[in-house]
């Protein structure tokens, strides 16, 4: 059950914003024009206001990725999402913050948790849960990954896999105790 993925930095074309330039209004204006307000922040540095596509950077994040590169007027910040916000009905990303970070610096983040085949179980009737999708861990940026992919089909029912069974890229741990159930298909009820 080995992470597949490494975590890559998603690169983004990006705009600057001036720091004069926040607000409501100036936001509303982005997004009213495809855009949308990244901040980057943090490693001792002066805060970097950006705006990017936000069809694109809402893509990259559905498709798992948490670190960032954006790339403007020839100079470059990478940041690690710290918090995402979302419209009314959770459909788009409207404004991010990114946590200024290097391959080398140690961070908590997450692994999104991928699943493979149909567990034997749910044929004598059981039902699959999947507990955690996304996986706390901790490591160097450069050995995170942004999944784990785990073949289930080989779980009965009343079986788990558990935080001790996923193997972690060398470097990279999880907070979660070892017995904590990751993936279950719970037995048939009543019947």
């Amino acid at each position: 059950m080995k992470g597949d993925e490494t975590m890559d930095k998603y690169v983004l074309e990006g705009q600057s914003r001036e720091a004069s330039n926040q607000g409501t209004r100036a936001a509303r204006k982005l997004r009213s024009d495809g855009q949308m307000p990244v901040n980057v922040y943090g490693a001792g540095k002066p805060n970097q206001f950006f705006s990017v596509k936000a069809t694109e950077f809402f893509g990259a994040l559905e498709g798992s990725h948490r670190l960032f590169e954006i790339t403007c007027n020839g100079q470059t910040e990478m940041g690690l999402v710290k918090e995402v916000q979302y419209d009314t009905f959770g459909d788009h990303a409207i404004h991010a913050d990114l946590n200024r970070v290097s391959m080398d610096d140690v961070v908590d983040s997450t692994m999104h948790i991928k699943t493979l085949g149909v567990p034997k179980g749910l044929s004598t009737g059981g039902t699959l849960d999947v507990a955690y999708h996304h996986m706390p861990v901790r490591g160097k940026v450069s050995a995170l990954k942004d999944s784990v992919v785990i073949n289930i089909e080989n779980l009965a029912s009343d079986e788990s896999i558990r935080a001790r069974d996923i193997d972690l890229p060398a470097g990279v741990e999880t907070p979660l105790p070892e017995g904590t159930p990751i993936i279950i298909v719970h037995g048939r009820r009543g019947g």
